[in-house]
């Protein structure tokens, strides 16, 4: 008796995966469309009415600081490949404009489409683009846990705040160039093989010696050099300023005064909810970032109760969200053509 498990498994999987992906779509849908209907109700007219008063210095300076770390962003994708694999750095912009557009929509078009011109159109291995983004992931984190950490132990910026935030994220990246340069380079690897050999599993250490491996094993030469790590977490503080400044700023036109401590705590939630959601960032990172703000009870720089900043809040990242997807529209079109469409994925040599 012959059985079709095996091959209709897979087809079964994909379709599993593509029915949870749109079903993850709607909901996101659904959870921007709550984030609609509590903007336009009745306790939030004051804030709407607000927006319409927005100056176009205001506008103009939200739309900035979208570009702003549109253009950050592409630029730590850049900084952070550079010690093993050099690029022209306005590709990386390119391609992180057209795909960060992409990510509103679900299927994880953005990244699928990032990972398919990195490795077909540039020629980056999978397992190296794997190693790569992981160490971006560290460094994302060596910078926002501090940051988080510091607003939420100081409640305000001074002295004590920048040490907590520049020196905890300092700290933390040397900590990870001193574990990667040990193993780093041709001689780490060969160290690494030797550490390997003497765990006795013969099988781990023919693996450790594979093609595969050694790519995976990049991760080692990117945390490794000191400079471009510095750069990279520089960079991530900044873009971390950058869109708290937006916190900032539409907070002060919607009527709710954030300070940068609170501008901080929400924006990294915005940033981390829309990286993380597997549906697409279209409406987890409003919703989650108002439904998270709400329930630590975060209050504003001017006295304003957990209640009142709570209520303005769908307000205030749909107000953010609008804008920035202004900016990204335009950005993935200018990128597209640089990029230009014949070239995006044409296979490039090895």
């Amino acid at each position: 008796m012959t059985t079709t498990t095996g091959t209709t498994g897979k087809p079964g999987r994909r379709v599993l995966r593509l029915a949870l992906q749109a079903l993850g779509f709607v909901i996101g849908l659904l959870m921007l469309g709550w984030c609609v209907r509590a903007a336009l109700s009745p306790e939030n007219r004051e804030q709407l009415a607000k927006l319409g008063e927005a100056t176009p210095g205001q506008i103009a300076l939200l739309l900035g600081l979208s570009a702003g770390t549109l253009y950050l962003n592409g630029l730590l994708f850049w900084v952070t490949l550079r010690p093993v694999r050099r690029m022209p750095a306005v590709d990386h912009v390119a391609i992180n404009a057209l795909c960060t557009f992409l990510a509103f929509l679900p299927f994880k078009l953005g990244a699928v489409l990032r990972v398919a011109i990195n490795n077909r159109r540039d020629g980056v291995p999978i397992l190296t683009i794997g190693a790569w983004y992981g160490v971006m992931f560290a460094i994302m984190l060596a910078t926002y846990l501090p940051a988080m950490g510091a607003s939420v132990w100081r409640a305000g910026v001074d002295g004590l705040w920048w040490a907590g935030c520049l020196g905890g994220s300092a700290a933390l990246l040397a900590a990870a160039v001193a574990a990667a340069r040990p193993f780093a380079g041709p001689r780490g690897l060969e160290r690494l093989h030797r550490l390997i050999d003497g765990s006795r599993l013969p099988l781990v250490g023919r693996l450790a010696r594979t093609d595969h491996f050694g790519r995976l094993h990049t991760a080692a030469d990117m945390m490794a050099a000191p400079g471009h790590m510095l750069g990279a977490g520089l960079m991530r503080l900044v873009d971390l300023g950058v869109m708290s400044a937006r916190f900032v700023v539409a907070g002060s036109i919607v009527g709710v005064a954030f300070g940068w401590e609170e501008a901080v705590l929400a924006a990294s939630a915005y940033y981390i909810l829309g990286m993380v959601s597997p549906f697409g960032m279209l409406g987890a990172r409003e919703a989650g970032t108002a439904w998270m703000l709400g329930a630590v009870g975060l209050t504003s720089a001017a006295g304003q109760s957990a209640e009142e900043v709570a209520r303005s809040l769908t307000v205030l990242t749909l107000f953010i969200t609008g804008t920035e997807s202004v900016v990204l529209l335009a950005g993935a079109a200018a990128g597209t053509v640089w990029l230009r469409p014949d070239r995006l994925l044409r296979r490039a040599p090895r």
